[in-house]
């Protein structure tokens, strides 16, 4: 029987989506003019994306969350979305992890206060799944966990899922650098997919991807080349608000310019990477092109932008096709 679905095991994280005005001088105000709860965190958001994307697979996540208020919430908004949340265990006395997402409505930047809780209890035992059906294995993230950064356990969770057959992926988040390097770097050899960021890729890979501040494709690509040599095992993609590269081991380069949204749809960009990652894996379990991954990827990322939580505007795979067709690419 062929494997199908993907699990997204890591960080469970609980979002206070803030819009404020304008991000603020030290000892001075800006005011909030919305604020949503919603879970979050990677591996919940790569999930609801991809459930989003209309997924023609199961879809689950594996995490831990605390015995509180926020922990009712984000179980809640995850069942919601049509998430399977049986793996997703309740700590006692502790607090579920939650994040202050500011997002500033002019420019749609976003600043993250993370505070730490349920996910310092994380043991890799923890994440494993109870089945081999499903395809792809997703794991997230490096830096929001304690108890797993200090262990190991990220490398732990990643030998023991590939030793049962699962293909293998990892997202991160913006941890301090030396917290992203340390801890993803050694995972590489185990990773079949590595789809990240210009940043993440500058800091995992130690090469430049920008050129005097600007999206460099040629730097991108050498890059992700890069990253296959450090061990990644198949596929390395790096995106950016201009578009995207993709290389595999066997040698093929592809690049995809991103959707050209208007300044005025954009609300929030807190869940751009997370649809982008969730796009590439729709397609690279469905066995698509290189090609077709980045472009679903790229519209997915694009119709994110349109709402203030992480995946709640994201729409069904051939929708964010036709968006992008509609809107058109930027220029490479």
């Amino acid at each position: 029987m062929a494997r199908s679905g993907i699990i997204c095991a890591g960080t469970a994280v609980l979002d206070v989506n803030n819009v404020i005005e304008t991000w603020p001088e030290e000892e001075q105000i800006s005011f909030i003019r919305e604020c949503i709860l919603s879970a979050g965190g990677p591996p919940h958001n790569a999930a609801t994306s991809l459930i989003r994307l209309a997924a023609p697979f199961p879809v689950a996540m594996i995490g831990v969350v605390g015995d509180d208020q926020y922990g009712d919430v984000f179980l809640n908004n995850a069942k919601a979305a049509g998430l399977d949340v049986s793996g997703i265990r309740r700590v006692a006395n502790i607090n579920t992890d939650y994040t202050h997402v500011m997002t500033a409505a002019k420019t749609g930047k976003r600043t993250f206060f993370y505070r730490p809780g349920a996910n310092d209890t994380l043991a890799a035992g923890h994440l494993l799944p109870t089945q081999d059906t499903a395809k792809i294995f997703y794991l997230g993230s490096p830096g929001l966990s304690s108890s797993m950064d200090k262990s190991d356990g990220w490398r732990t969770v990643l030998t023991a899922v590939k030793r049962r057959g699962f293909k293998t992926c990892m997202e991160l988040c913006p941890v301090p650098a030396k917290t992203q390097r340390t801890y993803t770097r050694p995972c590489l050899p185990l990773l079949d997919y590595f789809i990240i960021n210009d940043s993440e890729a500058e800091i995992v890979g130690g090469l430049p991807v920008l050129r005097e501040g600007r999206f460099d494709w040629a730097l991108a690509e050498a890059a992700a080349r890069n990253l296959l040599a450090l061990g990644v095992g198949e596929i390395a993609a790096i995106h950016h608000p201009m578009g995207a590269v993709a290389a595999t081991k066997s040698g093929e380069v592809v690049r995809a310019a991103a959707v050209n949204v208007p300044q005025a749809e954009i609300v929030s960009a807190v869940g751009a990477g997370d649809a982008f990652h969730a796009g590439m894996l729709f397609g690279i379990h469905e066995d698509w092109p290189l090609g077709q991954c980045l472009a679903l990827a790229n519209a997915s990322a694009a119709t994110s932008l349109h709402g203030i939580t992480t995946s709640a505007s994201i729409r069904p795979w051939e929708a964010c096709l036709e968006y992008a067709k509609a809107r058109g690419l930027q220029p490479t």
